[in-house]
């Protein structure tokens, strides 16, 4: 099944091309359908990296990391807000055909990301790497999980999102996504509606 022929089916997909749901306006109206905002303000930023320390340790992309990161695309850093307070953020990295590559050889480093692994917004992107995600409660976790299950199943079916297993709860929530190992890349977990729906 998928799990023997990951590349074959990977490849199957056609690589970059433009997405009408990856364009200024139409990305935020998605986002907030799923009840998420794309950070904006410092203490924004500083909240999300906070709560990435406080949930998944050290080691992380550092705080200038995440903003430079978000700068690129302006659509990389979203997060779910309860009476005001930052209360759980997504990391969806658009990714261009050279970002999967190097996820694929290894050579994609989490902590710090090259500019050319990153679609910009509006441009031509390969699929989705779930950069980090985390919640401060069970509430915003469980919205966290619903807004990444519709942004894959629904909102871009026809894409790749990609995954590592960073810890143990991490790598239930993908394979509670229905996520699969892509053979011969260790840590490395993908989903793509399309073709594996389709097997």
């Amino acid at each position: 099944m998928i799990l023997e022929a990951s590349r074959s089916a990977l490849r199957s997909l056609g690589g970059e091309r433009p997405h009408p749901r990856y364009m200024p306006g139409a990305s935020e109206a998605m986002m907030a359908s799923v009840k998420l905002h794309h950070a904006t303000s410092a203490q924004d930023f500083a909240d999300v990296h906070a709560l990435a320390v406080a949930e998944l340790g050290p080691g992380l992309a550092s705080l200038a990391e995440i903003k430079r990161v978000d700068s690129l695309t302006n659509a990389a850093i979203w997060v779910v807000r309860r009476n005001d307070a930052v209360t759980g953020f997504l990391a969806p990295l658009a990714l261009t055909s050279a970002g999967v590559t190097a996820l694929l050889d290894g050579s994609f480093n989490a902590a710090s990301i090259d500019q050319k692994w990153v679609a910009r917004m509006g441009e031509p992107l390969a699929g989705f790497y779930c950069w980090c995600y985390a919640g401060k409660d069970q509430v915003s976790r469980g919205a966290l999980v619903l807004a990444l299950r519709t942004l894959i199943d629904k909102h871009f079916p026809d894409l790749p999102f990609f995954g590592k297993d960073a810890t143990a709860a991490g790598a239930k929530i993908m394979r509670h996504l229905g996520f699969f190992p892509f053979d011969g890349v260790e840590h490395l977990f993908w989903r793509c509606r399309s073709v594996m729906d389709a097997a």
